[in-house]
């Protein structure tokens, strides 16, 4: 795209103003953009960004910078500062902090896409075990208790495949 003011180089700023609800569009070199004012250069990370998505976990404020995870030694402050987890076992230990995280970014707590076809029946089994076991205790409650019985063989059955 070429410069709307010189029509000369090549406009690498683009400013996108909206005023009264009108939108005015400007693409500028880097020549036109510092004649006008425009030439501040911003610099942000994903850091930056994650950061302040990032909420504290509602254990409690004294408790957050205590939480240090027992493998990598990350604590939950350092976590937030560079937005990037130590090892495995630190999605447990900062459980309570990423799960709003999570839902925050990505609007779910729970994986939706794609499984590699190597662990694909375990997944399902997995999935279908935890259905199982909140669909037994609605049973339960409601004292269906053939079918509860039946869902109950059922979850026996799937701990039994996935333990092998």
């Amino acid at each position: 795209m070429i410069c709307g003011k010189c029509s000369k180089n090549q406009a690498t700023v683009h400013v996108t103003e909206v005023v009264n609800g009108t939108k005015k569009e400007a693409h500028l070199c880097e020549e036109c953009a510092r004649s006008a004012g425009i030439g501040m250069k911003f610099t942000f990370s994903i850091s930056d960004i994650l950061g302040n998505l990032m909420e504290v976990p509602k254990a409690g404020k004294g408790e957050t910078g205590s939480l240090r995870c027992p493998e990598c030694g990350i604590t939950y402050s350092e976590f937030k500062a560079k937005t990037r987890l130590g090892c495995a076992n630190d999605y447990e230990v900062f459980k309570a902090g990423l799960l709003p995280l999570l839902e925050k970014v990505h609007q779910s707590t729970q994986h939706v896409g794609k499984t590699p076809r190597t662990v694909e029946s375990v997944v399902r089994k997995e999935s279908e075990l935890v259905r199982l076991k909140r669909e037994l205790e609605t049973v339960v409650k409601s004292e269906n208790f053939e079918k509860a019985a039946q869902i109950r063989d059922r979850i026996k059955t799937l701990e039994t495949e996935l333990s092998e």
